[in-house]
């Protein structure tokens, strides 16, 4: 009798021990199985992305081993795996630091032509070929400077913009706007030949929104239940309505606090930007502006975006803080700080408090 109870323990154990152990391994297989697709999807992505041949500029500022600068050429996207690279210049023999310098190079190059590139003078640029696009600037400022600079008309870089097919799939399906381009000419500083064309500055600023704009952001946009043109546009909000940077979460989570409840945003940069002025100040009659980027007359997102956003406002509309709130009010017109509530008749007194503004004519 004993010895059956022990035998019919241990069958019990065994069977046990081989459900955990399937159980287990079940969930082993599921999670690599889900990385496994996951980084399937990224390499898809990687190598079917946009990839032209047009060049960018590449700064060593001291001598800079191999490995740093292949690391540095996969994180602009020049190259698409560090590894790959590495693995080439070895068979080639060619472990050498690189010099200092600037040089020109674009997605279309093999390995052998990257380093011989590089291995090349170096290309010096004049101050006279450096352009910085503050974040925030409109398409239309960002003409005006160009204009100002003394590379071409502001009509000339405006009539490029709204209507040369660059073949970037983000563009594909934006809605039909005055500034077509608005949102994605990333602000940063770029180095541009003597005689600058529209097409090529243009190019430039989206080749560094399509590298700025990972993958990774791509899947969280996916995830969100939001296009990229969607996220653009509650960037470029972000952009005009803080300064700061603490708080760009928190506006992003009260616009979407807002359009969840089919709230209008009544956002003021939005009604700067459809009239098309700057306003010391918003009066009601700025309110009743017709316009599809009046979001005190729309509800939902604007038309399209109102700037030109940064990387800090992009990645806040993707991840927003956590919270309630759908009003904020200005309280310090020195840091641009602003309090937070969902309380409207605390937003209604803080804003008589803060913010005493004459809202007729």
């Amino acid at each position: 009798m004993l010895k059956f109870m022990v035998n019919s323990l241990s069958w019990l154990l065994g069977i046990c021990f081989s459900a955990l152990l399937f159980v287990i391994v079940g969930r082993l297989v599921y999670v690599y199985t889900l990385q496994g697709l996951e980084f399937g999807e990224e390499l898809a992505y990687r190598l079917t992305r946009e990839r032209y041949d047009y060049d960018v500029e590449f700064v060593l500022e001291e001598v800079t081993s191999m490995e740093e600068v292949a690391q540095m050429l996969e994180d602009l996207g020049i190259i698409e795996s560090q590894w790959l690279f590495r693995a080439e210049m070895m068979l080639m023999g060619r472990n050498e630091d690189y010099e200092p310098g600037s040089f020109m190079l674009n997605q279309s190059l093999s390995t052998p032509q990257i380093n011989a590139r590089l291995r090349a003078s170096p290309i010096v640029f004049a101050e006279e070929n450096r352009i910085t696009i503050p974040e925030g600037f409109t398409q239309e400022s960002i003409s005006i400077y160009l204009e100002n600079r003394g590379f071409f008309t502001a009509e000339e870089f405006m009539e490029v913009a709204n209507n040369h097919d660059f073949g970037y799939s983000f563009l594909n399906d934006i809605a039909i706007r005055p500034s077509r381009l608005e949102g994605y000419l990333f602000p940063d500083t770029y180095f541009i030949s003597a005689n600058p064309t529209p097409v090529e500055v243009i190019t430039n600023m989206l080749s560094q929104f399509n590298e700025v704009f990972t993958f990774e952001y791509r899947q969280r946009a996916a995830d969100m239940g939001m296009t990229i043109d969607e996220i653009v546009i509650m960037a470029s909000i972000i952009e005009r309505e803080v300064r700061v940077p603490e708080e760009r979460p928190m506006v992003a989570r009260v616009i979407l606090n807002r359009l969840a409840i089919n709230m209008p945003l009544q956002i003021d940069a939005t009604v700067a930007y459809a009239r098309g002025i700057h306003l010391a100040r918003v009066m009601f009659s700025d309110l009743e502006y017709d316009s599809p980027f009046n979001t005190y007359r729309v509800t939902g997102l604007p038309l399209g975006p109102i700037s030109n956003p940064g990387l800090a406002s992009i990645h806040a509309a993707l991840f927003p803080a956590t919270g309630d709130w759908l009003f904020y009010v200005l309280i310090d017109a020195d840091t641009g700080a602003h309090f937070f509530t969902d309380d409207y008749n605390e937003f209604l007194r803080m804003r008589d408090l803060y913010m005493p503004r004459p809202w007729e004519d």
